[in-house]
């Protein structure tokens, strides 16, 4: 293969696509190999931003063009809403999620998940419960001093509000809000309500450019369009794909290969939740697996928790297609991650690990980002001869 057009839907970050180019040219530069060329950032599309990938693999030159769809202002918007606003939503669909059955529904299938579920709550009440705690004190103190009897219970209000300004001010450090916005967004998406319907365009969008790569594959010789979908974007990435699909009926017919790869997805939570966005979901999901010519691969690592660790997507439906087929589910085989010194947010290893899918060197049996996307093997021929992980819960063994 000589030419390749990877098309990548990022996570529920608001990070520029210049992040994106250094975390894979760095991982490009600690390899013993040549690293490969990678241009500047420069605009694709109207939706998408990139970069070229020059490799040399195996003495044969690769030629790799790299773009991120964006959506990231949808994100940015959403996690960037008053503090009022997101706590009074985010709780309320986090104990919506609880009552519906969805959390019963995701420790049916895998714990981790269904454990990272309390981890924004915890926080939260672990922030205000400490300042509440500090303003008794400060109020009871104060009322040995001869303040009124009514000080510590002041010490307390005004503590529970430190507390709650304090896990604003260490975000970067414990991602207590963002984890929270980021269960409300997907359990929005699952209902259709705001912000699903803004996202709903972008993936029209993303499904043309994805078309129009397509058609123009054969002019611009390119061998395989390859999908990526990293956490949130796993979601997206696969909708895309899907109407894609329905727009153009021959779109995997051989103009050039058409793969789909799915990375620590966290699109799970969508389907254990249930309703009309995740019912859409499902009929996608359905629509890719159930292609004959499409190679869908979904890595994930058990002790990644953002993401459904080695469980078919297919599993997650409420109706699953037992007519479709399931994607190939393998493991990352990583567990442990350094901290990104560029990137304060990735100190908290679990945030670390969740982003080491796209920077993770080759180890035997695990799975190498880099070479995938500038690699002379298409996604099919890498991973045709890989079984499904021994510990992979599928719908169909």
């Amino acid at each position: 293969m000589k030419r390749r057009r990877v098309l990548y839907a990022h996570g529920f970050d608001p990070a520029t696509a210049e992040r994106y180019r250094r975390l894979i040219a760095r991982s490009g530069a600690e390899r013993d190999s040549a690293p490969p060329v990678i241009s500047p950032v420069a605009q694709m599309s109207d939706v998408s931003e990139g970069w070229r990938i020059t490799a040399d693999a195996n003495g044969e030159r690769v030629e790799t063009v790299f773009e991120i769809l964006r959506y990231e202002d949808i994100v940015r918007q959403w996690r960037n809403r008053h503090l009022h606003k997101r706590l009074w939503s985010g709780l309320g669909g986090w104990f919506g999620f609880i009552f519906n059955g969805g959390l019963r529904r995701v420790f049916a299938v895998s714990k981790g998940p269904g454990g990272l579920f309390f981890y924004p709550v915890l926080m939260l009440a672990l922030f205000i419960g400490l300042g509440v705690f500090a303003g008794r004190m400060a109020g009871v103190g104060a009322e040995m001093l001869g303040a009124p009897d009514w000080a510590s219970q002041v010490g307390r209000v005004i503590g529970a509000l430190v507390g709650l300004f304090l896990s604003v001010r260490f975000e970067r450090a414990f991602f207590t809000h963002l984890m929270l916005s980021l269960f409300d967004f997907l359990f929005k998406i699952a209902k259709e309500e705001f912000p699903s319907g803004r996202l709903e365009m972008r993936v029209e969008l993303f499904a043309h450019r994805i078309a129009e790569c397509v058609r123009s594959a054969q002019e611009k010789k390119v061998d395989e369009i390859l999908i990526v979908g990293h956490s949130l974007g796993g979601l997206v990435a696969t909708r895309a794909l899907a109407r894609a699909m329905e727009q153009d009926v021959d779109l995997t017919g051989g103009r050039a290969k058409v793969s789909l790869l799915t990375l620590g997805s966290v699109a799970g939570y969508v389907s254990c939740h249930g309703g009309v966005g995740a019912d859409r979901y499902a009929m996608d999901v359905a629509r890719v697996a159930s292609d004959e010519d499409m190679t869908w691969v979904d890595v994930s690592a058990p002790r990644d928790w953002f993401s459904f660790g080695l469980v078919d997507p297919l599993l997650l439906l409420t109706d699953p297609p037992l007519e479709a087929r399931s994607p190939k589910v393998i493991s990352a085989k990583f567990g442990k991650s350094k901290p990104d010194p560029d990137d304060k947010r990735t100190r908290f290893r679990a945030m670390g690990l969740h982003m080491k899918y796209l920077s993770a060197p080759d180890q035997e049996g695990g799975f190498d980002f880099l070479a995938v996307i500038s690699g002379e093997l298409t996604l099919k021929e890498r991973f045709e001869g890989r079984r499904n992980s021994p510990r992979a819960k599928m719908l169909v063994q």
